[in-house]
């Protein structure tokens, strides 16, 4: 059943407010505050939100944060746990660590030790997916990243300059290979408003969440495209930018069940580059449509912004 013109403005709301979280978990991020963003009442936000994305609104920003601090735990090794502490939001160390083995069920010190403990976790849950991998599940470069033959699906590795993306979005929650249900529900909303004769269109996938950390049943991604004009938001369709960044780009032309390869490759090659991953959203650009191409493959950039070591 079509969402109703009042259930596309709610969802707008919570859109955003997931947006400004992501933007902003080192700061306090009070009720009254994320209220205002979502243009509710506090009394009645609570249970808007909670009934919206299945997580009470404590409990979900104290997951991004740890989920973040993980990730800062294994990306930056020359920074301590409590600088990490305060750099995701934490008014003390001692809170972050109770809420990180609280999460993780290890300690922090354990899992900057040894971070397979929890990779290893989700791995198995991704073990258990019966269709074909059709998507960058390893996106997130790990030391662990080890050569396993020529690969040879690359046309080519670089650190470039890219440029900021302006995108509508939809979100998609869970499992990587149905992400194409969500894009079908962009292009159904997409083509009537004449988004997708832009001579410079694209489809760009977003990555917010990193599946060796975060639940595969709870990672977020957005399928996207690009737009050139102001275009108005509604309901499940919001607007985002992407910030020009510094990255790592592999161009690739692959099949459906190359991608993990193909990020695999990434990861590889920027581990010898003198280059880490940089605080920002890694995607998969794509430049042609796979039905369009004689193979049917995928034409794609996979873009992961990048500081020097």
């Amino acid at each position: 059943m079509p969402l109703n013109k009042y259930q596309k403005e709610y969802l707008a709301r919570i859109n955003k407010v997931l947006d400004y979280i992501e933007a902003n978990l080192q700061e306090e991020l009070s009720i009254q505050q994320i209220s205002d963003v979502a243009a509710f009442s506090p009394y009645h936000f609570h249970r808007i939100f909670s009934a919206i994305v299945k997580e009470p609104l404590g409990a979900y920003i104290s997951r991004k944060r740890v989920e973040h601090a993980a990730r800062m735990l294994y990306r930056e090794p020359d920074m301590t746990i409590t600088e990490i502490a305060e750099s995701t939001g934490f008014n003390s160390t001692s809170v972050f660590c109770r809420n990180f083995k609280s999460h993780f069920k290890i300690s922090a010190a354990q899992f900057r030790e040894n971070p397979e403990l929890i990779f290893s976790k989700n791995r198995q849950l991704k073990s258990n997916i019966s269709q074909p991998d059709s998507s960058g599940v390893a996106y997130v470069c790990t030391i662990q990243n080890q050569k396993n033959g020529e690969i040879m699906l690359n046309k080519g590795i670089e650190i470039k300059d890219m440029p900021e993306l302006n995108l509508i979005y939809t979100r998609h929650v869970g499992e990587f290979h149905l992400i194409g249900q969500a894009y079908g529900k962009l292009m159904q909303w997409a083509g009537p408003r004449g988004l997708l004769s832009n001579p410079d269109f694209k489809t760009v996938t977003v990555y917010h969440d990193d599946p060796n950390v975060t639940e595969m049943g709870k990672v977020r991604q957005s399928a996207s495209i690009t737009v050139s004009k102001d275009v108005q938001p509604e309901g499940e369709f919001g607007k985002m930018t992407v910030p020009a960044a510094k990255s790592v780009v592999g161009h690739f032309e692959i099949d459906a069940t190359q991608f993990k390869q193909a990020w695999d490759e990434v990861c590889i090659w920027l581990s010898e580059s003198g280059y880490q991953p940089a605080d920002g959203n890694p995607y998969e650009l794509y430049h042609k449509d796979p039905e369009d191409h004689p193979e049917k493959k995928f034409v794609l950039d996979i873009c992961i912004p990048v500081k020097p070591m």
